[in-house]
């Protein structure tokens, strides 16, 4: 397969996983499943009540392991973009920008971790959901005196609590998206490029 080939696929299979992300973000919130899953983290949390769990983040790592880390990107543009369109306004405009900035933190740390060498793979794969919490933590001490109007020090003391649902969500991503990535390469590992980043998990 040529370059153009590649790049030509890369481009359809990350927005095709990014429409994926958008199917499973738009049917989880509608059908009410978010919130469930999110029950008991919002029991224990309350001030938290708006962080929600999902799996739409499991497309975007699939991008970004089968066509790389720009195609990750598009997909979690995708979904940012998809976010606001379903709430047109500042609320839904920052919502948007950071779940896209959450995912693509992510697939970044466990790309990071994929292309790192030795055969300790499943560990490395943590600086997904490490650098995700990371991230964001630094985003929220942002957006939420700027955007939300929280006091910075009411930030700062929820911060460990917004790093610990990071950590979390970022694991979901990360592991059931290497299950389904993993899934993929043992059974019709012909139809992907040869450049996929999960190419190199079985090659040693």
């Amino acid at each position: 397969m040529g370059d153009r080939a590649e790049a030509t696929l890369a481009l359809a299979g990350s927005a095709m996983l990014g429409a994926l992300a958008v199917a499973l973000d738009y049917a989880l919130k509608y059908t009410g499943l978010k919130d469930l899953m999110s029950a008991p983290w919002a029991m224990a949390f309350p001030h938290l009540y708006f962080l929600k769990f999902d799996i739409d983040g499991v497309p975007i790592f699939c991008a970004m392991s089968f066509f790389g880390l720009a195609a990750g990107g598009l997909a979690s543009t995708v979904l940012g973009l998809a976010i606001f369109v379903r709430a047109p306004h500042l609320i839904g405009l920052v919502g948007g920008a950071m779940k896209g900035l959450a995912e693509f933190s992510t697939v970044a740390g466990a790309y990071l971790g994929l292309r790192l060498p030795g055969r300790r793979r499943w560990a490395w794969t943590l600086l997904g959901p490490l650098s995700r919490a990371g991230v964001m933590s630094l985003a929220n001490l942002v957006v939420t005196p700027l955007v939300f109007q929280w006091p910075f020090e009411l930030a700062l003391a929820l911060l460990p609590f917004i790093a610990l649902f990071n950590l979390i969500q970022g694991a979901i991503t990360t592991y059931l998206g290497l299950a389904v990535a993993l899934a993929v390469l043992r059974r019709a590992s012909h139809v992907l490029p040869a450049r996929a980043p999960i190419l190199r998990w079985s090659g040693g």
